[in-house]
């Protein structure tokens, strides 16, 4: 009885080791918020509160991507009346499409004019991890191998059943965005020379 205990006992325990990785991840900045700078000019999180105002005033956030479909207006609750931006650009986890990716990165980026960038879904791993890891690879030349890894192995929480998530990282899919973005941006100049 002894020792089958040990071992139940042996099974349910984890350990809570901390993991390295490579130098060029996202760091961690509040593991309670699931928040980490990718960049200078870019943060991820899960969805946060009120009471994560200080940490977005401490790390510049100017704007606010919410990549959720349900619950959007949560963002506007919590930061109404402070001079965040807040964007929503809601994103089915289920059937996201290169074009909407696109139109999540053209958003980053002209939002990234007016300073730091935090994008975020409820967990703030899996829609938000195929966005990052989709800057890596168009903004930053990261190989999409290099982006999946820190996806999936980058401690977010990134759910392994989204598949079509995995999936989006391939050849085919980054130029279905990279056209995407073009066109965003031929369409954005011909507007802008009118």
């Amino acid at each position: 009885m002894m020792a089958m205990t040990s071992v139940l006992t042996a099974c349910a325990t984890t350990h809570s080791t901390p993991m390295t990785h490579p130098p060029h991840w996202a760091t961690l900045i509040d593991a309670s918020a699931n928040f980490y700078r990718v960049d200078d000019r870019l943060y991820r999180s899960e969805q946060l509160t009120v009471e994560d105002l200080a940490l977005l005033e401490r790390t510049g956030i100017r704007t606010i991507v919410n990549l959720r479909f349900f619950d959007r207006d949560d963002d506007k609750r919590a930061f109404d009346g402070t001079a965040i931006r807040l964007v929503n650009t809601p994103l089915l986890t289920w059937s996201i499409q290169p074009d909407e990716l696109a139109q999540v990165l053209y958003t980053i980026r002209q939002a990234q004019d007016d300073g730091a960038v935090l994008v975020h879904c409820y967990h703030g791993a899996d829609r938000t991890g195929i966005v990052v890891a989709m800057y890596r690879v168009i903004y930053q030349g990261w190989s999409i191998a290099d982006a999946k890894a820190e996806m999936q192995q980058g401690n977010f929480g990134y759910h392994s059943i989204w598949k079509n998530i995995d999936r989006l990282l391939d050849e085919e899919s980054v130029a279905k965005v990279r056209a995407s973005l073009e066109h965003l941006s031929a369409k954005q100049s011909n507007i802008s020379s009118k």
